[in-house]
C-alpha cells in the first residue's frame, strides 16, 4: 500500500478543528465514495482500496492514508486534494478566531 501523511497545525479550539476534519472527511465522501466514523478524537475513513484517519488535536490535525494498489496511479491526485482542502478551510477559519481576538481585545482597551 502507498502512504501519505501529512500533519497541518493550527489555533482552534479542538471543537472546531474537529468540524473541520469532518467537512474535509465529508467532501471527500462526496468525490470518492468514502465512509466515516469519529473514535474519540480520530477521524476514520475507508473504502475498498483506502483506508485512513485524521486525529485532531488542539494544535495539529495528522493525516494518515494508505491507498491499495489500484488507487496507487491517483495517489498525488488525492495527496493534493485533500491537502488543498484541509489547508483551505483551516486557514479560513484562522482569520475570524484572530478577528474575535482582536475585537474583544479591542473593546478592552477602549473601556479602561
Amino acid at each position: 500500500m502507498s502512504d501519505i501523511k501529512y500533519t497541518r497545525k493550527h489555533s482552534l479550539p479542538l471543537a472546531q478543528a474537529k468540524k473541520i476534519a469532518q467537512k474535509t472527511a465529508d467532501d471527500l465522501a462526496e468525490e470518492y465514495d468514502l465512509v466515516s466514523e469519529w473514535e474519540g478524537d480520530t477521524l476514520h475513513f475507508h473504502r475498498t482500496g483506502v483506508e485512513g484517519h485524521m486525529h485532531v488535536t488542539d494544535s495539529h490535525i495528522d493525516l494518515n492514508v494508505k491507498l491499495g494498489f489500484l488507487l496507487r496511479p491517483f495517489k498525488a491526485r488525492f495527496e493534493q486534494h485533500i491537502e488543498h482542502h484541509l489547508d483551505e478551510l483551516l486557514d479560513r477559519a484562522k482569520p475570524s478566531h484572530a478577528s474575535a481576538k482582536a475585537a474583544a481585545k479591542k473593546g478592552g482597551k477602549g473601556r479602561a
